[in-house]
């Protein structure tokens, strides 16, 4: 057990302290000073630690190929959200600390993106240990795949992309910066432009099953209340 603690910390203070980075470490009271940055900090020690110490138990595998995939999602749907994550925890930080680029709105600004940080946190974790084997970070079917619609995808049909929005645009808020709000904006456009993509794979593999979920789940979405199809654009099972 004391082997999988250890990674598992070391790798939830080592993406939590790009957050430092960016800030300065020559000021690190100065970002503790705010309640929001700190719980920001806190959380994603704590859930990154808890990910990656619980993933095997879970049966997680966030790069597991299967039966169908989509080639092209190595690039558009795990390279450049990865790389807009690390920045956006170096950018909003290093502009916050600086006073540069930033927002008006203050604590309610902040308090809202804290908001955001949490519920997106929640869903962006609890969707890929649900789906246990079946998680993977590419658009794909797996071998013996089934639907899941308990959990957290009875209440939205793509929790962990509606989760991933949530937190990144909570970050940008949380350090009311201009230039994170643009990397939020993009990681969505990657996320929603994932959707169709998967809900057409989704529909070929289970048909009828599948458009039932979806009239099921239809106003359980933050996008419009209609039944889906792989051929609209689909309220947002990953």
């Amino acid at each position: 057990m004391f082997k999988k603690i250890v990674p598992a910390v070391v790798f939830g203070v080592v993406y939590a302290a790009l957050i430092l980075v960016g800030w300065g470490l020559e000021d690190v009271g100065g970002f503790f000073s705010h309640l929001a940055r700190t719980t920001l900090f806190a959380v994603t020690i704590s859930a990154n630690t808890l990910t990656m110490l619980f993933k095997d138990k879970f049966n997680v595998e966030f790069f597991k190929k299967g039966e169908k995939e989509d080639p092209k999602e190595k690039l558009t749907g795990v390279a450049l959200p990865t790389l807009i994550g690390f920045l956006i925890m170096l950018v909003a930080p290093f502009l916050d600390s600086h006073n540069f680029l930033t927002l008006n709105g203050g604590d309610i600004l902040r308090y809202f993106g804290l908001f955001l940080f949490l519920v997106g946190y929640i869903f962006m974790i609890w969707a890929p240990l649900h789906l246990g084997k079946q998680f993977s970070g590419l658009v794909t079917v797996q071998e013996e795949h089934e639907l899941i619609t308990d959990g957290p995808f009875r209440y939205i049909r793509h929790p962990r992309y509606s989760g991933i929005i949530l937190w990144i645009f909570g970050v940008a808020l949380i350090f009311v910066s201009t230039a994170a709000l643009v990397l939020a904006v993009l990681m969505a456009v990657l996320m929603l432009l994932r959707i169709p993509k998967e809900e057409k794979m989704l529909h070929e593999e289970f048909g009828g099953e599948w458009e039932d979920y979806c009239r099921r789940t239809a106003k359980k979405s933050f996008n419009r209340p209609s039944p889906c199809s792989w051929r609209t654009f689909p309220a947002v099972n990953i």
